[in-house]
């Protein structure tokens, strides 16, 4: 075996250790593994289908795995239970690498790590999964614990999604889970056009189709890492899921207004708003942490918005910097259950910290709205699916915020979720593509 598939795998298993640990998001987790790894393409792309396998399936393979351990109740070592997973995730779902490499490279790994103690355990494990795969089966039906097995969603959120959606709903956000997202981008309006910008991509072998709608989205395809590409250099487009983008044509900024995205690293929809204004009036976006400003101080310089202005700032206390404004949008953080196929590690978040959000979430949104000039428009939004992180929030806002009223929603988002006109809850099979959830209120005339 070549010695840097050794490495690839290394490169998996120190990834998810870094997860377990730091508790971060995968996509940053592993950009820092493979930018220190010295791999090559090919064993970068092997070392993230590892990573990413292992986190979306996590709960099958722990469930195959008690199965070949002597004591299923006993829990191995965090390094030990890695490594099987990463083993195991070889063995039953990466047809094209041998049963034979895929152990025997793990435990290499597992050693590179300082694991040597447990590469007899590991080892013996793993083979023993591979004398039992051809007989190994999930559970069968629509039982909760079925479905947990079969799509790696914990028994809770499954439950959660049925309360708050109904069972056909709740289905519908469990067979999305296991899809590929394509890959949405924003052309960058300020420098370039549609047509432009396909011919470009175009002539460098890759596909661009154009959207109908929202102005601006498109589906890029035969692309690695976007950042690579000499488009994204100079500032022609930006990455935004599909969503995000029907969020900022919710809010609909028109040029010469001011705008503010209170929540806005790292700067997507910032971007966007700021393209709408058509070089004209400005947008403040303001997050709570320098680094991420940083980030949206440095997307806007390669987009070439001048018309931003990042700032740092706590949006559920005074904002500083930040005038009276025509729009806001309050993009709150959340629990993030909408987005777990690009993000997987997500869908094993603990529902008890889920359940701290609404009060974060209703403190931002009626201090946000304090900016907001007389008949001005306020749009609320997540990117998950959870009835109280989404409508109880906008209900109670409305309770509890003199002087607003509720707006009608209008987009080409076909409606699945029974709700009032002012709310949306998106999904990816009505014309979104992540899971989000916007509310739109209007504050009354003075």
């Amino acid at each position: 075996m070549n010695p840097s598939r050794n490495n690839a795998r290394t490169t998996a298993l120190q990834a998810l250790l870094a997860m377990r640990q730091n508790d971060g998001y995968s996509n940053l987790v592993l950009d820092s593994a493979l930018a220190s790894s010295g791999l090559d393409r090919r064993d970068r792309a092997l070392a993230a289908a590892i990573f990413y396998g292992v986190l979306e399936r996590r709960l099958p393979l722990d469930y195959y795995l008690s199965q070949c351990l002597n004591d299923p109740r006993k829990r191995p070592d965090p390094l030990a239970r890695e490594a099987l997973r990463c083993g195991a995730y070889q063995v039953l779902c990466m047809d094209r690498v041998p049963d034979a490499a895929a152990v025997n490279e793990t435990v290499n790994a597992l050693k590179a790590l300082g694991g040597a103690r447990y590469t007899g355990f590991v080892n013996g494990v793993l083979r023993g999964l591979i004398r039992k795969k051809e007989s190994l089966r999930l559970p069968e039906g629509s039982g909760i614990r079925a479905l947990s097995l079969r799509y790696s969603v914990p028994e809770d959120l499954i439950r959660l999604w049925r309360r708050g959606y109904g069972e056909v709903l709740a289905q519908n956000f469990l067979d999305a889970s296991l899809t590929r997202p394509a890959l949405y981008i924003r052309v960058n309006t300020a420098r370039t056009t549609g047509p432009e910008l396909k011919a470009s991509l175009e002539r460098d072998g890759l596909a661009l189709e154009l959207l109908n709608a929202p102005n601006g989205a498109a589906v890029l395809r035969g692309c690695g890492d976007p950042a690579e590409l000499q488009a994204f250099r100079e500032g022609l487009f930006h990455v935004q899921d599909l969503s995000a983008q029907w969020v900022c044509e919710i809010l609909n900024a028109r040029p010469g207004e001011t705008v503010w995205d209170c929540c806005a690293a790292p700067g997507g929809k910032t971007f966007t708003l700021a393209q709408a204004l058509a070089g004209t009036g400005r947008v403040y976006a303001t997050d709570l942490h320098p680094g991420r400003v940083k980030l949206i101080q440095e997307g806007a310089g390669r987009l070439g918005l001048s018309n931003v202005t990042a700032l740092t700032g706590d949006a559920a206390q005074e904002a500083p910097g930040v005038p009276a404004v025509d729009k806001i949008l309050c993009d709150a953080p959340c629990s993030g259950f909408g987005v777990i196929r690009r993000k997987p590690e997500i869908r094993y978040k603990s529902l008890a910290q889920a359940q701290e959000l609404p009060v974060l979430q209703g403190s931002i949104l009626r201090k946000a709205a304090e900016k907001l000039k007389p008949g001005g428009l306020l749009v609320y939004s997540t990117c998950t699916w959870n009835p109280a992180e989404n409508g109880e929030v906008a209900e109670a806002f409305l309770r509890e915020a003199a002087g607003f009223v509720p707006e009608k929603i209008e987009i080409g988002v076909k409606r699945t979720v029974k709700e009032p006109d002012y709310m949306l809850t998106m999904t990816p099979m009505a014309g979104a593509s992540d899971g989000f959830f916007a509310a739109a209120f209007r504050k009354k005339q003075e």
